[in-house]
């Protein structure tokens, strides 16, 4: 009886432990990072390099690099047949936006240049306010030089808290 408890109460601890664990998506377009890290225990990296494209896997002491470039053109295509379902899904573009709002920028830096002048120009307005709105460096250079770097948090117990209060609350229509 005492195993059964021990047992039950570490996959509780588990579970409660990945419920809150927080998962980051970084991009960072100076250092060539694009990726989504949950906590310490895994990660999934896209490397660009010498026209290649290859997702690197990491998961506890497990490590998998895969080519998705040269998967994707050993594989012979398979035609899958559509199915057809009028069924009505519970998920709203309400609900998509309630979990956006769920998630927490960690880091924003964003300078880009469009190559067109007249376009930097008509968008130099536009990205100042939003630099100063946000209190964030985003901005348009004419340098030539585009750089992003954006870190992005959330947990599953914040989107389920959100997706559980969107289906909860619903608008009565207004006449």
């Amino acid at each position: 009886m005492v195993l059964w408890l021990i047992i039950f109460l570490s996959l509780v601890i588990v579970f409660v432990y990945l419920l809150f664990a927080p998962f980051y998506l970084e991009i960072n377009s100076v250092n060539g990072l694009y990726g989504l890290r949950f906590h310490h225990l895994a990660t999934a990296r896209l490397l660009i390099k010498d026209h290649s494209l290859k997702v690197d896997f990491r998961f506890v002491g497990w490590k998998k690099q895969i080519d998705l470039l040269n998967t994707l053109t050993s594989r012979k295509q398979k035609k899958i047949p559509v199915k057809n379902k009028n069924k009505r899904r519970g998920f709203s573009i309400r609900m998509a936006q309630n979990v956006m709002k769920s998630f927490k920028v960690n880091r924003c830096y964003l300078h880009i240049d469009t190559g067109n002048r007249e376009l930097n120009g008509l968008l130099y307005p536009g990205f100042y306010w939003l630099g100063k709105y946000w209190d964030e460096p985003i901005g348009i250079n004419f340098m030539n030089d585009n750089e992003v770097i954006l870190e992005i948090e959330n947990n599953l117990a914040n989107i389920l808290k959100t997706i559980i209060y969107s289906f909860k609350i619903k608008k009565p229509w207004r006449t």
